[in-house]
C-alpha cells in the first residue's frame, strides 16, 4: 500500500463481490465496506473517503438515494462516485448518472475496467482539490 493511500468506500451487499474489491482494490487503497446506505452515510460523516464505488442495486434499498444524499452536501459536491451494477440497460445509466455518479461501470467487470475508473475519477478529485487550495 502507498504510504498516503486513498480510501474508498464500497457499498455492496453482496459478499462475493465485496471479496472481489478487496482482493483487486487492497493493495493500493484503504477500503471501507458497509451493505447498507445508512452505515454508508455514517462512514462518510466519520471518516475521510476519497471515492465510493455504490452497487446502485442494493436488496432493500436504492443505492442512489446515497447518491443524491452526498451530493446535497456542499462539502461532498467533488467527492468520486462509480456506480457499479449488473443493471445494464442505457436508461440505467442515465438514472445513475443523473442522480449524480461520476461513472457506471456494470458487472462483471474487469480488474483492469475497475482499476482505470478508479485511477481517473481519483486523479480528477486530486486535480479539483489542489485548484480550490489554489484559489482557481
Amino acid at each position: 500500500m502507498s504510504p498516503n493511500p486513498h480510501n474508498i468506500l464500497i457499498v455492496e451487499d453482496d459478499q462475493q463481490v465485496q471479496i472481489l474489491y478487496q482482493y483487486i482494490l487492497t493493495p493500493k487503497y484503504r477500503l471501507f465496506h458497509t451493505a447498507t446506505v445508512v452505515a454508508a452515510w455514517e462512514i462518510i460523516a466519520i471518516h475521510t473517503v476519497d471515492g465510493v464505488i455504490l452497487d446502485i442495486g442494493l436488496v432493500e434499498e436504492d443505492g442512489l438515494q446515497l447518491v443524491r444524499q452526498i451530493r446535497q452536501e456542499q462539502k461532498y459536491a467533488e467527492l468520486p462516485i462509480l456506480a457499479v451494477t449488473a443493471h445494464a440497460f442505457p436508461a440505467d445509466r442515465q438514472r445513475a448518472l443523473s442522480a449524480g455518479c461520476n461513472a457506471y461501470l456494470t458487472k462483471p467487470f474487469s480488474q483492469a475496467q475497475l482499476t482505470e475508473i478508479i485511477e481517473k475519477l481519483l486523479k480528477r478529485e486530486t486535480r479539483n482539490k489542489h485548484d480550490r487550495s489554489d484559489g482557481k
